[in-house]
């Protein structure tokens, strides 16, 4: 199955905890007709019921930044895009890093996908951080290229253009 959008992750989320509070409140509880009543499986119900976490909350664990340490991240880069210098990406992974080795005192990696997942938890992020020129994008900085962009849209010369006598008055 494919993973959710954040919109359709909270949507389905609210249908659970809608679903755990009808659940818990009803007189004849049962988990089928719960789950059917409110859209959502009911394995992922029945798991609830017996205490299974949502899968962003159990794996909050796993993470190498703390909740806190993520959202000071999240922060510091909205920060910076603000004052019109948004942070390349080298430039966060590298933050993080510093974030870890300080809180753990000793030297630990983030992972390869580190950033691209973080990037999923936080996606207002993804369009303020900067990256390197796009491959399609470099061949435009080619000095050939700009040239003939210029003389394809060349302003006329002084010389070209007629003396300010010529142009009728606006009044």
């Amino acid at each position: 199955m494919p993973r959710l959008n954040e919109r359709q992750q909270n949507s389905r989320e609210a249908n659970i905890q809608a679903a755990l509070k009808s659940y818990q409140h009803s007189d004849e509880p049962s988990i089928k007709g719960t789950a059917e009543r409110f859209g959502v499986p009911y394995s992922t119900l029945r798991g609830r019921i017996r205490g299974v976490q949502d899968r962003v909350t159990g794996h909050r664990a796993m993470q190498v930044l703390t909740v806190f340490e993520e959202n000071s991240m999240t922060r510091w880069c909205e920060k910076l895009d603000q004052w019109g210098h948004p942070p390349r990406l080298e430039l966060v992974k590298s933050m993080a890093q510093a974030l870890v080795r300080r809180r753990l005192k000793k030297e630990h990696t983030l992972g390869r996908h580190w950033l691209t997942r973080f990037l999923n938890r936080n996606p207002t992020l993804a369009s303020k951080l900067s990256s390197r020129i796009d491959r399609q994008r470099a061949p435009a900085d080619d000095p050939k290229i700009i040239k003939n962009y210029f003389q394809k849209v060349s302003l006329p010369t002084l010389s070209q253009l007629r003396s300010a006598s010529e142009f009728p008055s606006i009044q």
